[in-house]
């Protein structure tokens, strides 16, 4: 099975890193718009070893034209805005496309006429496009709505994840705002240039995965101070600077059933998490202890995905598509 991976950044180093576990998976090329990388190989740019014969090209055509059955591994930002005109040419080549855009897990909630726009370009040409990851797409969303499966009767979700960014890369310690005042982490969240990408589309999706219709829909990101000096690999947080995010989003259906989801991510975070509370009938509560490492996750979950996506029908594949157990009223 072949692929061909666009966007050579974190996630694509561990997809890499995984394939040596995939005894069928074979890396075919590899795409990126960075000078730095284009030219290189895989193997010079990652330090991961038995990819020295793929060279990271500009231009996607350099490639897909030579692969002609290879999937295609989209990793690189997390707007749709950002990413429409990328993946509508990437429909032209006839291929299963697997992405890690955020908001792509369900383009609908902000993005309505550009995801109209391409899942019917997808369904035109019998492409499929599946929208990936952890969080968004698998512990806040998939994770409760396959467990409601075994639920009668459901009043409240809680979902929680508590991690702790102190060791996470550059990107992920800045988007969260560390070091910055309360003042420009509220005008910089108001903006989108910081904060945590993909939350309301986790409860939008759940709401889809169980049939609930939204009757109100509440989200709010604030800064989490630092009580004391906090230093990193790559910053220096003083106390009463921001080291972190504070994100909720609150959900009130018209069933009447409630969805709050909160996500603290933060230099230095204590009693880091994942878990999950449902209330009804039976009850459950799931608890990750230290949560799930978010960027190794991620890329097993495209891995895991890649020999069943060409089973799937063409459009955008969002998780209320799956077929799965979940609750409904």
């Amino acid at each position: 099975m072949n692929v061909v991976l666009i966007g050579i950044g974190e996630i694509a180093k561990r997809v890499i890193e995984g394939t040596k576990y995939k005894k069928s998976l074979k890396i075919k090329g590899a795409v990126d718009i960075d000078d730095k990388k284009i030219g290189r190989t895989l193997t010079e740019i990652t330090g991961i070893n038995g990819y020295e014969n793929i060279i990271v090209k500009k231009e996607l055509p350099e490639v897909v034209n030579d692969e002609k059955d290879a999937i295609l591994i989209h990793m690189t930002k997390s707007r749709i805005p950002d990413i429409k005109k990328d993946l509508l040419s990437l429909i032209d080549f006839k291929r299963p496309i697997i992405t890690t855009s955020e908001e792509m897990t369900d383009p609908y909630l902000k993005h309505p006429e550009d995801a109209e726009e391409i899942d019917r370009k997808c369904k035109d040409n019998n492409v499929t496009i599946l929208p990936c990851g952890i969080n968004p797409g698998y512990l806040m969303d998939f994770l409760p709505a396959f467990f409601s499966g075994v639920f009668k009767k459901i009043e409240k979700i809680e979902i929680i994840r508590i991690n702790n960014a102190s060791k996470r890369r550059y990107p992920l310690q800045k988007k969260i705002g560390s070091g910055l005042k309360s003042e420009e982490f509220y005008e910089r969240w108001k903006k989108g240039e910081i904060g945590h990408v993909g939350l309301a589309e986790s409860g939008s999706i759940l709401c889809k995965c169980l049939g609930l219709k939204i009757e109100k829909f509440e989200e709010k990101c604030n800064p989490k101070i630092a009580k004391e000096n906090i230093k990193t690999e790559y910053f220096d947080v003083k106390a009463g600077e921001c080291c972190g995010i504070l994100h909720n989003v609150k959900i009130e259906t018209q069933e009447g059933i409630e969805i709050s989801l909160f996500l603290e991510m933060s230099l230095d975070a204590e009693d880091t998490r994942d878990e999950i509370f449902i209330k009804g009938e039976p009850e459950l509560r799931l608890k990750i202890e230290k949560g799930t490492p978010g960027d190794e996750a991620t890329a097993n979950v495209v891995l895991n995905w890649i020999n069943k996506v060409e089973k799937l029908p063409p459009g955008i594949i969002t998780m209320d598509k799956l077929i799965f157990p979940s609750f409904w009223i």
